[in-house]
């Protein structure tokens, strides 16, 4: 050792350098050496200990728990709407959620039409659950109180007071917003208010005419144009409705009236009790159910089994009547049926792969027919699986929807691994002095190479997933984190179970035994197919193509040609490609929700997202000023279509009925409550009530209690891309805060659970994208340690992703949660293409006699392509095959990850089976097993023990 460090220290920096990658691929290579004598002495113990430590795994089952709360799964958990949304829930306990159908007619306003319409209104009021108790739609809808006949019960009670109160009344003012229910004594109105029934709020224009079918029946046209142009308030609730928004296709006359329409919509407003929600038994395995308790969940399935029937009948009837319809639970529904809906077809899609790995790995004869060492590397992937929804159990990582790729990402490249470790078997069998060892020394030659290849690629999609999982998208998190102990178990179980098992299978060839039946059949006069490399199809096909055609000048031209051109289309096309995610893109294009929001788009195509202010905890007396500042803010605002302008109409009912001017007057506290009482319980300011949140509930009569919350709701405009409804929901924002509320105030609407995804999501791609090629090519250097061949696997792989991101937009797909966990596949995939030739490339010895550097690279590049080129090849051709059957799939989801892992085939075994090794036949690194100066003098040291273990593999 005393000769080996001082010739060592002679040695030059760059020698010493260039011995760097040197000893580590060495290192390496020793350790899977050992590592391999070990496993092939007793294989048995290794796979009893292999499948110990699976079934230990499985315990952790005991904690598997599945996320499918939306809110949990698609948001940032640090965003200010996951907050927001708790503190509403928390503070609430209640909501409402709107279920629609649009009946469309050649003319909505004719008797006939009309009558269909009630029809169909009725049999949804009838319907009821099969559950005990039966439910229906009064058990389950929003109630409003009924105020129709308040006025006039009030004039007859006014009749029978004294004359004094009639001298104290008010003058009745002309003024807007005037309301003689305000005048009346409590004694008076309150016992008339309080003994009110309740009734479903019910958005219908059949309200015009009460639901009555003999009354719709007698009813002209003129008759019908008539009323529904007259009637401002629902005759059944007594409350003020716009019955004209419900309306479209709508044709005017010339003095304005509404004359005709071609669709009506109905809404059915149904309550919500969160404090009765459970997600884990209402959310569905893809995470995409909307809030909502049993009972309304079990009612909306009858109403929407009621609509499809009826729609059903309209178009077997040929009728001029359609009928377009959702629920609350939809969305949730038919996304989750689509994303699982064609299961079976990546279910297939995992057989073909397997029976394609059966093909690949085996002769066509009895013996060499491995069947059961492709069951056990099938069996290695699922095992990992297993392994790793245990591991990820135990420490309380949720499952979530996306995992349901998991398995087949594991079984590419599990695969790969197999692939990979087969062709260094075929390497080793096909040198004539390794003939002569055991079996165990045969093994462990092969798990040297391979196993030093197979790190190389696991290891580094490890620490890109490990990046990945610094997400701050749960699902994608969670999806990280297993993904990441998946690949590592999977290739921990290929170099220690497989190996193992392909030990005894090669005893079994050796011994002549039957591939399927190994037991019980042999077959004693079975001549072995001898291993000549040399004459296989692979090897002729690579020495065709490569060294006639990629690695000429002509070849080496055409390759460069089509990367920069592959690269211009890509960076072209990656400045167009926009961060852009529509939940509509889950829903095939047939179902019934995909048709109903066709039809609301064309027919109601201003309608926009709703939203609410709110404001919680402040001084509301003081600070009204800023509360109406909002208000007014709001309804002159771009970016709003519509507010219900409470604090506007508060302020115009004080002035109208008590002459007191709400706005610049300063009100005591206890006028202020006591206005606010009348206001709420007048005609006008009634349906406000859920605009307030109280200490305890309000009497009538008797001044509010303390108010803890209030709202004002709003409708954003209709917008038709991120740039626009991103912007809207900051400015909204934004307006809020400039106000500078003492207390809470916020602004919240459902939909900015998908836009606030849509504005991180393009930041975390480009930041997740990024650190995961930092780390990648960190531990690439690490494990290679060559500092050239680093820098090419670095090119291959942004070549690749920039290529895959430019025809992502080519081929119609953004940047949003599917095509992110896409990508971030896709950076492990790229590198595994470029790193197993690269490595090829570096451990190939340097061929003596060539003419030059140039036709030596060339060579070392051809020897590296034919060890290696038709595993990776294989390898990207199992993927490929698995996902072939999902290019026919009606689910986005499959759609969109079948576009990007083509696009990653593609340009990744373009980059890595092309570009690489034109690049390493005209400019790579010398070989890492050439002869450096001082390699003498290190005669019976650790150099001779690992070129004694290695040389097998790489001698000509």
């Amino acid at each position: 050792m005393d000769r080996e460090n001082k010739v060592f220290t002679k040695l030059s920096t760059l020698e010493k350098l260039y011995r760097v990658p040197r000893v580590i691929s060495n290192t390496v290579e020793r350790f899977f050496y050992n590592l391999g004598l070990q496993i092939a002495k007793n294989p048995r113990k290794w796979m009893l200990g292999c499948i110990i430590v699976i079934i230990a795994c499985i315990a952790g089952l005991l904690r598997f728990r599945q996320e499918k709360n939306p809110l949990k799964l698609w948001v940032p958990p640090d965003s200010d709407f996951v907050r927001d949304t708790e503190w509403l829930m928390s503070t609430f306990k209640e909501g409402q959620r709107i279920e629609n159908f649009i009946f469309a007619a050649e003319d909505i306003l004719q008797p006939d039409a009309l009558m269909k319409l009630n029809e169909i209104t009725l049999r949804i009021f009838n319907a009821e659950t099969n559950s005990q108790p039966k439910l229906g739609w009064t058990d389950v809808c929003f109630k409003v109180p009924i105020i129709s006949g308040v006025n006039g019960m009030g004039t007859r009670r006014k009749r029978e007071m004294d004359d004094d109160f009639f001298d104290n009344e008010p003058t009745v003012s002309n003024k807007p917003g005037y309301d003689a229910v305000a005048h009346l004594p409590p004694e008076v109105f309150c016992p008339i208010y309080n003994s009110l029934a309740k009734g479903c709020l019910l958005f219908s224009i059949m309200d015009i005419w009460e639901f009555n079918s003999t009354l719709i029946k007698s009813q002209t046209k003129e008759d019908i144009v008539s009323k529904f142009n007259s009637v401002h308030i629902s005759p059944t609730l007594g409350h003020p409705l716009n019955y004209s928004q419900l309306l479209g296709g709508i044709a005017r006359d010339k003095e304005g009236r509404i004359i005709s329409a071609k669709v009506v919509k109905t809404q059915w407003t149904v309550y919500v009790n969160f404090s009765l929600m459970d997600m884990n038994e209402m959310g569905n395995d893809a995470g995409t159910a909307d809030w909502s308790t049993k009972e309304v969940h079990e009612w909306e399935a009858v109403y929407l089994k009621e609509l499809e029937s009826i729609s059903s009948n309209m178009k077997g009837s040929d009728s001029n009547y359609s009928l377009y319809y959702e629920a609350g639970r939809s969305f949730g529904d038919i996304s989750q049926d689509s994303i699982f809906h064609d299961a079976e077809k990546l279910a297939a899609g995992i057989i073909l792969m397997s029976l394609y790995v059966q093909v690949v790995l085996s002769r066509f004869n009895w013996v060499e027919w491995r069947f059961w060492l492709t069951s056990v590397s099938l069996f290695s992937i699922g095992g990992a699986f297993v392994v790793a929804i245990g591991l990820c159990s135990l420490f309380g990582v949720p499952y979530g929807p996306v995992h349901t790729s998991l398995p087949f990402m594991l079984m590419g490249l599990g695969v790969d691994d197999t692939f990979v470790m087969m062709a260094a078997w075929d390497e080793v069998a096909s040198r004539q002095v390794n003939l002569k060892k055991p079996l165990v020394e045969r093994v462990a030659l092969t798990l040297s190479h391979a196993g030093a290849a197979i790190s190389v690629t696991s290891l580094t999609d490890v620490v890109a997933f490990v990046i990945g999982a610094s997400t701050i998208l749960p699902s994608l998190n969670s999806f990280c984190i297993y993904a990441a102990v998946g690949v590592m178990v999977t290739y921990l179980l290929q170099v220690t179970f497989f190996v193992a098992f392909f030990t005894l299978d090669c005893r079994r060839v050796e011994q002549k035994r039957n591939g399927v039946l190994p037991c019980c059949v042999s077959h004693p006069n079975f001549v072995p197919t001898p291993m000549d490399a040399e004459h296989s199809l692979s090897w002729r096909l690579i020495d065709k193509l490569f060294g006639k055609v990629v690695l000429t000048l002509p070849g080496k031209i055409i390759v460069l040609a089509l990367t920069v051109g592959f690269a211009t289309f890509g960076a072209l096309g990656s400045m167009q490609l926009e961060q852009w995610f529509d939940p509509v893109w889950f829903l095939p294009k047939e179902s019934y929700l995909a048709e109903y929001l066709v039809v609301k788009q064309q027919e109601f195509p201003k309608v926009g997202s709703e939203a609410t202010a709110f404001v919680s905890e402040v001084d509301f007396r003081n600070e009204f000023g800023k509360i109406l500042n909002l208000s007014r803010t709001l309804e002159a605002a771009s970016f709003v279509d519509d507010v219900k302008t409470w604090p506007i109409d508060f302020v115009t009912f004080c002035d109208a009925n008590f002459n007191v001017d709400a706005e610049n007057a300063t009100l005591s506290e206890s006028d202020f409550r006591l206005y606010l009482s009348k206001f709420l319980f007048s005609r006008s300011g009634g349906k406000y009530q859920r605009n307030f949140h109280f200490e305890k509930p309000p009497v009538c009569g008797q001044p509010t209690p303390k108010l803890k919350t209030v709202s004002i709701d709003f409708t954003f405009a209709h917008f038709s891309a991120p740039y626009e409804w991103i912007p809207a929901m900051d400015n909204a924002k934004e307006t809020m805060a400039q106000l500078e509320f003492d207390g809470l105030a916020i602004v919240w609407s459902e939909m900015f659970a998908t836009w606030v995804t849509d504005k991180v999501i393009s930041q975390e791609v480009l930041r997740n994208l990024m650190l995961a090629l930092i780390c990648v090519m960190g531990m690439t250097a690490f494990l290679i340690a060559e500092p050239q061949t680093v820098g090419w696997i670095l090119l291959c792989v942004l070549l690749t992703l920039l290529d895959v991101c430019g025809f992502m937009y080519y081929w119609g797909l953004t940047i949003d949660i599917v095509s992110c966990i896409g990508l971030e596949l896709a950076v492990g995939l790229s590198v595994d293409y470029a790193a197993h030739v690269a490595h090829a490339f570096l451990n190939a010895h340097e061929v003596t006699g060539a003419k030059n550097r140039l036709s030596e690279r060339s060579a070392r590049t051809l020897k590296a392509v034919r060890h290696i080129g038709a595993a990776v090849l294989f390898g990207a051709g199992s993927t490929l095959l698995a996902l072939s059957l999902l290019s026919t799939s009606k689910a986005y989801v499959f759609r969109a990850f079948f576009k990007i892992f083509l696009l990653v085939i593609v340009f990744g075994l373009f980059h890595g089976l092309l570009l690489l090794p034109v690049v390493l036949s005209t400019i790579g690194p010398r070989s890492l097993k050439r002869k450096l100066r001082g390699d003498e003098s290190l005669n019976g040291g650790a150099q001779e023990l690992i070129e004694a273990a290695t040389l097998p593999l790489n001698k000509e």
